[in-house]
């Protein structure tokens, strides 16, 4: 499995000849397309919420065969936009396509569009055959955080650390420390920005067990 980060909150993870895509969205889509080509017509694009940073290249990247996956609300909205594949979740849901599997669970945000609701704000367990990641989107931490970990043990999670918006570095050390059991956290969603301008240097220092892989853009990790 390889995971590369593109901007913000935009990954793209490739697994067995299939590339997923997670929140799209580059301040410099051209350059993001230049350097990264398997962006464009993913086999599947994860949307956790719909706010423009998060979405707003997802009709940029979306090609013939890309399905998106999201709350019933965000896929609704695509849809009308033109995206003919989509697969709306909600809560608890899980849909398989072959051994990748994609499961929504709680986030503490909003989402929303051009003043359009969008439904409730996610997260993801996505599970690459015998691999397991956590895809935070944008939230706090909360408690049952816990409980996610207890019933998905995921190995690696890629985690919101910007603030403002969202956890920061404290919440993210925190949540590795107490409440998941990665193996390895990969912090997202800082320093795009000058709100969440962040010293994620920080992080390792924070951390009791789990290892900081902290990718700069375009920068990939296999494991």
């Amino acid at each position: 499995m390889k995971i590369t980060y593109i901007c913000h909150a935009c990954f793209l993870i490739e697994y067995d000849g299939k590339r997923i895509v997670f929140d799209p969205f580059c301040t410099d889509e051209t350059e993001a397309l230049a350097k990264v080509p398997q962006l464009k017509n993913p086999d599947f694009i994860v949307v956790s919420h719909g706010h423009d940073d998060h979405i707003g290249s997802l009709f940029t990247f979306a090609g013939e065969k890309t399905t998106v996956i999201g709350m019933v609300e965000v896929c609704s909205f695509v849809a009308q936009k033109g995206i003919r594949k989509t697969v709306g979740m909600n809560m608890g849901g899980t849909v398989t396509f072959g051994d990748i599997s994609f499961t929504c669970l709680r986030a503490d945000h909003s989402s929303s569009l051009d003043g359009v609701y969008l439904g409730n704000p996610c997260s993801f367990i996505v599970r690459f055959g015998e691999k397991t990641v956590y895809f935070s989107g944008d939230t706090g931490i909360f408690y049952d955080m816990k409980l996610i970990n207890e019933l998905y043990r995921p190995e690696i999670g890629i985690f919101c650390a910007g603030g403002r918006f969202t956890a920061d570095v404290e919440q993210v050390a925190y949540a590795c420390n107490r409440l998941f059991t990665f193996d390895t956290v990969i912090p997202m969603h800082y320093n795009t920005f000058p709100p969440i301008q962040t010293d994620i240097t920080k992080l390792p220092p924070l951390l009791e067990k789990t290892k900081a892989e902290i990718l700069l853009p375009y920068q990939s990790w296999e494991c």
